[in-house]
């Protein structure tokens, strides 16, 4: 009677000892061909991204120029395809030696989590989203020209200048804003007197009409009128970016005397300086909670309307350009950034726990005290802190599309599916090669790559797709 030899796997837990006795096993005719296609990925992806990068530097200058441009994405794409040809090249996975294995896989991972990092580095020192509501204008000139080439012919309207000082804001949710300061308006001698002086803040839910004449000025013949506002103002605000987003907040203005032809204009005048980068029409002593002011100013935008407000007929009404005061502002994202990551990166380490101590060797499985059911159990536990947690992100941003932040609780979403799976598989009669070869060691391997890759992914996708 002749002995059945004794199938002798490698786990990920605790090595093989055959393998130590025996030495490093030597790779197979069928994984000849790992290292000549590592060899020629890690020429390639060098190459480009070289190439790539001095494509960069002519067009922008510098590295910092546009760091949220497609070719600053690739270049990182590109340089992390050739970390990993490396990787395969130094440690030879090939092989099949479990540490090498692992060297590998802890390779890649830091690959893209170093990728990460800087692309991460690249959006918060970026200005994405550096546009007024409109066209900006910084002086008496730039309006006359806008003004030019914008009112309707034969038309020259009452130009009135008005000015702002904001003094506090606040976002009180996903749309609306709360807003505090003082406007005013510089009357000349020619104004006619039956004029109605004041402004509407266009977009304020209540409080359009609700300003407080705080003091009255008079100097050669013009005289200031000015008002204190504290309104709130809905605005469509877009949080697909957050929590590196940036945001333009507005104050949209009209004259409220509808039945003349009155246009507003910046009282330049007012201002030291109107360079926005110096924030003009800003309180030195603002308190932005969680934001830090860019570039404050005026800008005209046409709007149209499908009504005439009930004065002549539609077709006869001509619209002239409205007046707008802009606060563009960018998110501190460490705060709400690392709130949401801290959690992640704790859940996905849970995970990862679960991963490796899923396993069909019944001897583990005995010292581990780990069975498919423990797993579920586990898993489900997770998933409902994941989706608490989603729920709060949501809540907190108040937006109804898709956040950036959110995708890491869907990716986690995934995770939790994929080790309840595999833990089920492994149990289960159906033999899956990926799953059942040594003691669930691929999945394991794949884990952080995987993971740290999507999340590279939607980065890319999301914030250098254009």
């Amino acid at each position: 009677m002749g002995i059945a030899p004794v199938s002798r796997e490698p786990n990920l837990v605790g090595g093989d000892a055959a393998d130590a006795e025996a030495g490093a096993p030597s790779p197979s005719p069928a994984h000849s061909w790992v290292r000549p296609v590592a060899a020629v990925l890690l020429l390639l992806s060098a190459a480009a991204s070289l190439w790539m990068l001095s494509r960069y530097l002519r067009i922008h200058g510098s590295i910092t120029a546009a760091p949220d441009s497609p070719p600053f994405a690739a270049t990182i794409v590109l340089a992390v395809v050739a970390v990993m040809a490396l990787s395969v090249l130094v440690f030879r996975p090939e092989r099949g030696d479990l540490w090498s294995l692992i060297k590998t896989s802890a390779a890649w991972s830091i690959a893209l989590l170093v990728a990460l990092a800087v692309a991460w580095g690249a959006i918060a020192g970026s200005e994405r989203q550096n546009r007024w509501h409109g066209t900006l204008v910084t002086s008496a000139a730039e309006t006359d020209a806008y003004l030019a080439e914008h009112l309707p012919a034969n038309r020259d309207p009452i130009r009135i200048p008005t000015g702002v000082l904001i003094q506090s804001m606040e976002f009180l949710s996903g749309g609306n804003v709360q807003v505090s300061g003082y406007v005013w308006q510089r009357y000349g001698p020619d104004l006619p007197g039956d004029v109605e002086r004041g402004v509407v803040l266009v977009e304020a839910i209540k409080e359009a009409y609700d300003t407080r004449e705080a003091y009255l000025y008079e100097e050669d013949g013009v005289e200031t009128v000015g008002w204190y506002f504290a309104a709130t103002l809905r605005q469509p605000f877009e949080y697909a970016e957050f929590p590196f987003d940036e945001q333009d907040l507005w104050l949209r203005m009209w004259s409220r005397d509808f039945s003349r032809h009155i246009i507003l204009v910046p009282d330049f005048d007012a201002y030291y300086s109107t360079e926005p980068t110096t924030l003009p029409g800003i309180e030195r002593e603002f308190v932005y909670s969680g934001w830090t002011p860019i570039y404050s100013g005026f800008s005209f935008s046409d709007q149209e309307y499908n009504s005439s407000f009930g004065i002549g007929d539609a077709g006869e009404r001509q619209e002239f350009p409205e007046l707008y005061f802009n606060l563009v502002l960018d998110r501190n994202f460490t705060g709400p950034f690392f709130e949401h990551l801290v959690f992640a990166i704790a859940v996905a380490f849970l995970l990862f726990g679960l991963m490796v101590l899923t396993t069909d060797d019944e001897n583990l499985k005995g010292r581990f005290g780990l069975s498919t059911a423990g797993v579920l159990a586990a898993a489900s536990g997770l998933l409902f802190a994941v989706i608490l947690k989603h729920n709060q992100m949501r809540t907190g941003v108040g937006t109804q599309g898709i956040s950036y932040i959110e995708m890491i609780p869907i990716i986690l979403y995934g995770v939790i599916v994929v080790v309840v799976l595999n833990a089920i598989l492994l149990a289960s009669p159906v033999r899956l090669r990926i799953i059942a070869h040594r003691n669930n060691l691929i999945p394991t391997l794949a884990y952080w790559p995987v993971v740290l890759g999507l999340l590279l992914a939607v980065t890319l996708i999301v914030f250098f797709r254009t």
